[in-house]
């Protein structure tokens, strides 16, 4: 089998593409991609807690810890305790995180777009039913039920 008929191959390359080229897009912000979905996620849901996050995203808890630490380092996010749970901490955008946000998901949808503008809108849409599929065979969820991040 030629490697451009391996559709595992072409999801890679793809991936890796489109993965650079928002890096690119967002590289003066000095955002991780992990960083946006979770910047995204919270302009969304304000007071999600890390576990939250991760299921939202489809990351690892400790890859959620990782970015909501170093958003705060930076003054993006502030994290406070649950009124009823107060050992789970609900991450909030702070106003210069909402700013942030703002650019920075703007400025990946845009590289998000760059690379799949080689697609019809048509086209676009199977392939995001397409992956879809495969995405709830292999984790249970519909790609409705998970947040997508640029």
């Amino acid at each position: 089998m030629e490697l451009t008929e391996n559709i595992l191959w072409l999801l890679k390359q793809a991936f890796y593409f489109s993965l650079t080229t928002v890096n690119d897009a967002v590289s003066e912000h000095g955002v991780s991609t992990a960083q946006i979905g979770v910047l995204r996620q919270l302009s969304n849901e304000p007071g999600l807690s890390g576990a939250e996050l991760a299921r939202r995203l489809l990351i690892s808890p400790q890859g959620v810890q990782l970015a909501l630490t170093a958003l705060e380092q930076r003054g993006l996010i502030e994290r406070k305790p649950n009124p009823q749970h107060k050992r789970i901490l609900q991450a909030y955008l702070t106003d210069r995180g909402r700013n942030v946000a703002a650019t920075v998901v703007s400025e990946a949808v845009a590289a998000h777009e760059k690379v799949f503008g080689v697609l019809t809108a048509d086209e676009q849409a199977t392939l995001r039913e397409l992956l879809g599929r495969v995405v709830e065979k292999g984790t249970g969820h519909t790609a409705g039920s998970v947040s997508t991040s640029p």
